[in-house]
């Protein structure tokens, strides 16, 4: 509801020509703030001055007098009609609608019988002016205006005028809170207007240009599983891990907080700070399925932990424990017979490296079949001290997952993990590092699989031995795409 005509007078009463040639639209000035408002309270129907979002405020003016007053904000959350006239996906909603300025009043004070197109002139030259003063403002522009009219009250005339456009009725909801809205059953006609040549091809690109991007930040990344499948993965923690925090105190279910991390991790989020910030973008929908604690006072809302409960928690409980339930719940959703298997090393910041390996290991590893990677190499490297080891598919789905101790490397965890591993009828592939001969014997004669290894010009003598035995270059390594030739 933005348009409201009052009856007044302007002096000199100037013949409407003359009117819209002279009249001017311009920012409202802060000491003017107090009268703009009481204006929009007690002549404006809704008898509310209040903006949400960022705002700007516009006087225009004859001869100094005041003869409309336009208030643009921030837009509406969701609007299906215009997200659809859009074309926007609603991941693009959320990273757009900033372009969106909404015409929250539009109040006339001249009798509108006399200059029947003063407000269509007012909203025309507001809206000419409205990206760059939003750009000066907020640091961006804003391609698109939109508004709300009361069909019991009006018909749209002035905006049309102006070259805005209608696009239905709405539901007739108001927004009452995150994700909740209330239905007002009084349904208001939605109309839109594009600022500016190519703002609207703008809005509607595939890729949305550097300057447009919503200057607070990229979003969190989007929840990576389904609604429905957040049952499962909640039900799998809660029966399976052990709580190790005091219960005194706790708010939050451990398996819900232990999703949340899950899901944070895998949409792509690194740190307790990134996974706060994923959790916060959940809808309550996702919330509720995740068995998350209810707002006081408003269950139908509810919470989800703070930064400082993640990262108590990640200090806390049993890594090795929980990567077991996340293998066994991957298993049980895509149950899928395993075909191949890839050996992916990383390194993790701002965590503590694994502790090194007791004597008994030590002791362990050393009856076991001599590795071919000489003692100097087994040790750890300084510039990758730090290692996780994911053994996983090609569809991301996690197998196994070693993390490597201190006093070693990523090629020694590796070799000493192999035998533990059941890969009977898989094919493995991994890096040049893993290409020697005790882990070729390894998979093939212990484990029963397949693999796929590299040999690189940092291997000279394997290098050369497997060209007199496999003379010629093998494909894809042979001599093609300007590529030296490398033996597999």
């Amino acid at each position: 509801m933005s348009v409201h005509l009052f009856e007044a007078r302007i002096d000199g009463t100037p013949p409407e020509p003359l009117l819209l040639e002279r009249v001017t639209v311009r920012l409202m000035e802060e000491s003017e703030r107090e009268r703009f408002d009481q204006e929009l309270i007690s002549k404006h129907y809704l008898k509310n001055a209040n903006a949400v979002g960022c705002v700007l405020r516009y006087v225009a003016e004859y001869r100094d007098q005041w003869v409309a007053l336009l208030v643009f904000s921030s837009s509406a959350f969701h609007i299906k009609l215009r997200d659809q006239w859009l074309h926007w996906r609603p991941r693009q909603v959320q990273e757009r609608r900033h372009l969106i300025a909404q015409n929250a009043r539009f109040l006339v004070l001249a009798a509108p019988g006399q200059w029947p197109n003063l407000a269509s002139r007012v909203l025309k030259l507001g809206c000419e002016r409205l990206p760059a003063d939003w750009q000066e403002r907020f640091g961006y522009p804003v391609l698109v205006a939109e508004t709300f009219v009361d069909p019991q009250r009006f018909r749209g005339t002035c905006y049309k005028a102006a070259g805005w456009e209608p696009l239905g009725e709405t539901q007739g909801y108001g927004r009452d809170w995150q994700d909740f809205y209330t239905d007002t059953r009084h349904a208001k006609q939605l109309w839109v207007r594009p600022l500016g040549k190519g703002a609207l091809e703008q809005a509607r690109a595939v890729e949305l240009p550097v300057a447009l991007a919503d200057p607070s930040g990229p979003l969190p990344p989007a929840c990576p599983v389904s609604t429905l499948q957040l049952d499962s993965l909640w039900q799998c923690f809660h029966r399976r891990m052990t709580d190790p925090r005091h219960p005194k105190g706790v708010r939050h279910k451990l398996a819900g907080v232990l999703v949340l991390i899950a899901l944070a991790v895998a949409a792509g989020c690194k740190g307790p700070h990134a996974i706060a910030e994923f959790a916060q973008s959940l809808n309550h929908a996702q919330r509720r399925r995740l068995r998350c604690r209810p707002r006081p006072g408003r269950p139908r809302e509810c919470e989800v932990p703070c930064e400082r409960t993640f990262r108590r928690l990640l200090e806390a409980f049993d890594s090795e424990q929980l990567k077991n339930v996340l293998v066994d719940w991957m298993a049980a959703e895509d149950p899928a017979p395993l075909k191949i298997v890839h050996v992916d090393g990383k390194v993790i910041k701002n965590a503590q490296p694994a502790p090194a390996r007791s004597a008994a290991q030590q002791a362990e590893a050393a009856v076991a079949e001599p590795s071919e990677i000489p003692l100097e190499l087994q040790k750890p490297k300084a510039d990758k001290a730090l290692m996780l080891v994911n053994f996983h598919t090609t569809g991301q789905r996690l197998v196994d997952q070693v993390a490597v101790p201190r006093d070693t490397n990523e090629e020694a965890a590796v070799a000493a993990h192999l035998p533990k591993m059941d890969l009977a009828g898989l094919c493995l592939t991994a890096d040049a590092a893993h290409t020697t001969k005790a882990n070729c014997r390894q998979l093939t004669q212990g484990n029963g699989a397949e693999l796929f290894l590299f040999l690189k010009g940092n291997q000279p003598t394997a290098l050369a031995k497997a060209g007199q035995l496999l003379p010629g270059a093998l494909p894809p390594s042979g001599q093609h795409g300007g590529q030296k030739p490398r033996t597999h």
